[in-house]
């Protein structure tokens, strides 16, 4: 009988130690936001490598760079000043004569520069300019006729052919002299806005005599530093078809004018 008690004693002792085994405790895992480990199928974590960067390569160096000289940079030509015109299509340049007429409708814009008369509006201050700066050095510069539409051209053109008629010439004779001295309707320079009659309060003739005035000297002095030429001169005469004026003065930029009284042309000869 003791030795059955003995044995359930026994027993009962070893399922207690038993009972106080630790167990032991699962092992955490990574969440996906752990970006620097992945876990593998054995649950392994091992780090993420990122790949190399690879170093640029240095050119390499040739001795015979070390020695050599530095080129200074090549002058831009296009750079340079040239007298002569980049294009005949330039506004300022525009050729209106018996052979170029203007095109249907050409009407420039406009801007008054004295007395009612109205020029091209690009053109318009530096005339103003002009007339003052005359003005500063004693001489009055007076316009008298500056940009003409078509039908004033016109107007002008007609009347003069029927004075001539009057007088006893054919209708072709008349057109002939008209034309030598004012241009027919569609080729006057005076309605491309560009050009203008300029004469003095004391002397307002359109002849000749003008040539006598101190205004006629200043023009002939001063106007090319104002982009304008004498249009019309005594010498070319067969080239531009139009008897001498020396009031008509014809804007066409600083660089041409100073080209075209250095070289002693007229503007047909420049353009051509």
């Amino acid at each position: 009988m003791k030795k059955k008690i003995a044995g359930l004693i026994l027993i009962m002792l070893a399922l207690n130690a038993c009972s106080f085994r630790s167990i032991p405790q699962e092992q955490e895992l990574p969440t996906s936001s752990d970006s620097e480990f992945i876990v593998s199928q054995g649950e392994e974590k091992q780090e993420l490598q990122s790949p190399p960067e690879s170093e640029p390569e240095e050119a390499p160096f040739s001795s015979s760079q070390e020695n050599q000289p530095v080129q200074p940079p090549e002058a831009d030509s296009s750079s340079e000043t040239d007298l002569a015109p980049e294009t005949t299509e330039d506004w300022m340049l525009v050729l209106a004569n018996f052979e170029n007429p203007l095109p249907d409708g050409y009407e420039p814009e406009l801007k008054e520069v004295q007395n009612g008369y109205k020029m091209e509006e690009r053109v318009a201050d530096i005339m103003i300019e002009m007339i003052a700066d005359a003005k500063a050095d004693g001489v009055d510069l007076l316009v008298c006729s500056a940009y003409r539409p078509y039908s004033s051209q016109e107007r002008i053109f007609n009347n003069s052919v029927d004075a001539y008629m009057n007088g006893g010439k054919s209708y072709e004779q008349a057109v002939v002299e008209t034309a030598k001295l004012i241009a027919k309707p569609g080729t006057s320079e005076h309605q491309t806005g560009l050009a203008a009659d300029i004469v003095t309060p004391s002397y307002q003739n359109l002849d000749s005599g003008f040539e006598q005035t101190k205004a006629f000297q200043w023009l002939s002095e001063h106007a090319v530093e104002y982009g304008f030429i004498l249009r019309y001169p005594a010498d070319k005469v067969e080239i531009t078809k139009i008897d001498y004026e020396p009031w008509h003065y014809r804007y066409v930029g600083q660089q041409a004018a100073k080209a075209i009284k250095e070289q002693g042309l007229c503007l047909e000869e420049y353009l051509s």
